[in-house]
Formats: structure tokens, sequence, C-alpha cells
């Protein structure tokens, strides 16, 4: 069992979830429990579903580059 948010020291304070509406692997619900529970304990996250796509691709490369560099900066 993973536990997040035991010692905020211990768990990186943003993240970054995706999961694809098509996605066959994954039930919707896991990220959507797995967000707002990271979000209820004071973490950022940067949530999303994107519509017409599975989880697996790389859809969103420029997205995920900008993101990084905003929280480098």
């Amino acid at each position: 069992m993973i536990t997040i948010g035991v010692n905020m020291t211990d768990t990186t304070k943003n993240w970054r979830i995706r999961h694809g509406a098509f996605d066959r692997d994954t039930l919707i619900a896991i990220p959507v429990i797995l967000a707002t529970m990271l979000k209820n304990k004071g973490y950022e996250v940067d949530f999303s579903l994107p519509w017409g796509l599975p989880h697996s691709g790389d859809y969103d490369l420029e997205e995920l580059f900008a993101w990084i560099d905003k929280l480098a900066k």
C-alpha cells in the first residue's frame, strides 16, 4: 500500500495526472479519487481527462514540458 501525504516532505508537492477518457485499463474513478485526495491534502494537482484519447501516447508533450518549465522557474 502506498501512503501519500503522511509527511509532506516525503512526497512531491506538484502532481500532473492525465487519464484518457477511452482508457480501457484503469477505471476513470481511480485518477479522480487520487486527484481529489491529493488536493484535499494540500498538494498542487494539474488534472485532466482528455476526451477521445486513450491513456497511452504522447498527445500533450508540449503541455507537459510547459508545465515542468513553469514549476522549475
